[in-house]
């Protein structure tokens, strides 16, 4: 019979194997900065700096018209190097607030107002680049899903940290034999829609996107959340292996298991942003029973402190619930938090910055690769994209076909040239509507922490997305043109007909690009779309035509990349078309260009293509520009 020691270190549905952290040699892998190489020295924990985080009368107050809500009311604590801090509370305890306000991921604004002061080895963070010496673990797993774990960290090695290639090859290596991803270390991410790693495996990688610039501060915000129990244990395992390197790791946990918690160092207990407890956490259900709340002896104590800290309704809490919390705070308020760490031998941080090892060009290179990379795994961008061409292009020859070179056609070739702008236009702007606001959460994650500039990654991602945008268009063209057929005057018109559809494709992408800096979702993204490019399509020349437009909306043509792609299509089709009327003797006088009222030519079409090109593109640079300042203040 197999015991639960040996199943634990032989057994996991994940493929890793659980060992004892205590049967393993107390060593951490220090990163030093060398000129221009990366070095890696194995090092005990008593040589690492260690730091303890320290927080004094924290309260976070929002005014919201007038009326003030207090999240954090005084809040005092400390997380000590080589423990695992946990904060734990009901839902709107304040947890994750307090730990975005030790990561400085949450400042004073106009409507909102800290209170109080952080400091790290008795030195203000106010006075020191905390970034530095710190890393933040989000609670969403913030990665590339067409990426591998090892392309992922690889990236944000080259790009945080100096070096040579190999030395950042061995650190890659580290952190995922570390972690314990070396078997899906090649394995695509994935997402909700994509299969890959699991989800334990999936934040594995979010920890090592941190570590691997060798933090000495830890924080996570709900690393166990939507994983197992089992899978949770896993990554509270390996948090406890890297707080005994001389880490300070504090984390924020809802509801963890009773094996769980039994492994937690220190425990900080809020209520309705109130303390209430802070010490050891395994002395925490008798510091409780003290106070008439004992924990049942077969009741997991997470279970049942999340039970006694629980208020229904905070703004009206019942007579009872009121009672409980002022109970609980007056005791904490009485007791003097019990901690033995001994902070007098800590040294003092200096003052360091975060400085990026890469220049604009080594980052845009970089960032080009990762781009390129995930945009050429992505189904949207190869697959999905070349069946919808396919499927209009089949429909279009098969209603479309063989169309005689008289006026009677004209119609029905002008309907099959906007059909054609239409097409491209809504699938470009909708494809990059829809994809950018899924890649922008890692952009202002990563923005965040300065690691590059954000022209490096727009110039990147803006031209990494092209290369899958041509090639479907082209078999498009390919498709329908001489199957109608449209113009054969000469192979030059073939080639016009393509250029000018690629100009609209580029612009049509930047259009989508403003439209996804603008929204969080792709849902948003996907429903307004069709908002922005009605107005563009209606005023293209077509209904009414561009002499018949109203005067107060007369400059929605100047703007609008389909007016001036329709115009141009057109231009190209019946130039040297060769058409001949059976109506009239004088054909001259059938002209569909001037029956359009166009009478632009087609470099000056060309010419406005490339304005509202670049226009496009300028807005969308700068929308995503400002986010990137809000997200660092």
């Amino acid at each position: 019979m197999i015991t639960p020691k040996e199943f634990s270190k032989h057994s996991n549905k994940e493929g890793i194997e659980i060992v004892d952290l205590k049967e393993q040699e107390d060593s951490s892998l220090i990163v030093e900065y060398q000129g221009n190489g990366l070095a890696t020295t194995d090092k005990g924990q008593d040589d690492r700096i260690k730091v303890q985080l320290c927080w004094d009368a924290i309260s976070y107050v929002i005014d919201n018209k007038g009326e003030e809500t207090q999240i954090l009311k005084g809040i005092s604590g400390k997380a000590n190097p080589g423990e695992l801090l946990v904060l734990m509370g009901s839902s709107g305890a304040g947890k994750t607030t307090l730990l975005n306000i030790l990561a400085g991921r949450v400042k004073s604004t106009g409507n909102a107002k800290i209170i109080g002061q952080i400091t790290a080895n008795g030195t203000s963070i106010k006075d020191i680049d905390f970034g530095y010496y710190s890393a933040y673990v989000t609670q969403e797993d913030i990665l590339l899903p067409n990426l591998t774990p090892r392309e992922s960290l690889m990236f944000s090695s080259r790009l945080r940290m100096p070096g040579h290639y190999n030395a950042h090859v061995d650190r890659v290596n580290s952190i995922l034999q570390e972690l314990r991803l070396v078997k899906c270390a090649d394995n695509v991410i994935g997402s909700i829609t994509k299969k890959g790693l699991s989800g334990g495996e999936r934040k594995r990688v979010c920890i090592g996107m941190e570590l691997i610039t060798d933090p000495i501060v830890l924080l996570l915000d709900e690393p166990t959340s939507g994983l197992d129990s089992f899978t949770a244990e896993v990554v509270i395992d390996l948090l406890i292996e890297q707080a005994r390197k001389g880490r300070t790791v504090m984390s924020t946990i809802h509801q963890p298991s009773s094996s769980i918690f039994d492994k937690f160092d220190r425990l900080i207990l809020l209520a309705e942003g109130h303390l209430v407890y802070q010490g050891s956490a395994k002395d925490s259900p008798q510091y409780f029973a003290k106070f008439g709340f004992k924990c049942p002896r077969l009741m997991n104590p997470a279970d049942y402190y999340m039970r006694l800290l629980h208020v229904v309704d905070r703004k009206h809490p019942t007579e009872e619930e009121h009672d409980k919390i002022e109970i609980l705070v007056s005791a904490y308020n009485q007791v003097e938090p019990e901690d033995d760490f001994d902070s007098s031998k800590l040294e003092p941080l200096k003052h360091k910055h975060l400085i990026v090892p890469t220049n604009f060009v080594e980052q845009f290179l970089l960032l080009f690769r990762r781009a390129w990379i995930n945009a050429r795994r992505d189904p949207l961008a190869g697959r999905l994209l070349f069946t919808e061409y396919i499927m209009v292009a089949v429909l279009v020859d098969l209603i479309c076909n063989n169309l005689a070179k008289n006026y009677d056609s004209a119609s029905t070739r002008t309907q099959l040239l906007f059909l054609s702008m239409a097409t491209v236009a809504f699938f470009s702007c909708q494809n990059a509507a829809m994809q950018f606001p899924s890649e922008t959460p890692l952009f202002l994650k990563e923005s965040k922490q300065r690691i590059y500039s954000t022209a490096s990654y727009y110039l990147s991602k803006s031209l990494a997305d092209l290369p899958m945008q041509f090639l479907p268009l082209l078999v498009y063209c390919l498709m329908i043109y001489w199957v109608i057929p449209f113009n054969d005057y000469d192979a030059s018109k073939f080639f016009i007909f393509y250029f000018v559809l690629v100009l609209l494709q580029i612009s049509a992408i930047g259009l989508g690009y403003i439209l996804g800096c603008m929204v969080k979702t792709e849902t948003v993204a996907l429903a307004i779309v069709p908002i922005f490019m009605q107005p563009m399509m209606l005023y293209s020349g077509l209904f009414p035509s561009v002499n018949h437009y109203p005067e107060g909306f007369f400059w929605i043509q100047y703007i609008s990349c389909m007016r001036w792609a329709v115009e141009a299509l057109c231009a190209n089709e019946y130039n040297d078309l060769g058409m001949h009327c059976q109506h009239c003797t004088d054909c001259y006088k059938c002209d569909p260009l001037r029956d359009l009222d166009f009478t632009n030519s087609i470099g000056v079409c060309v010419l406005y293509l490339c304005i509202l090109l670049v226009g496009y593109r300028v807005i969308a640079y700068l929308l995503l520009w400002k986010r990137a300042v809000n997200a660092r203040r």
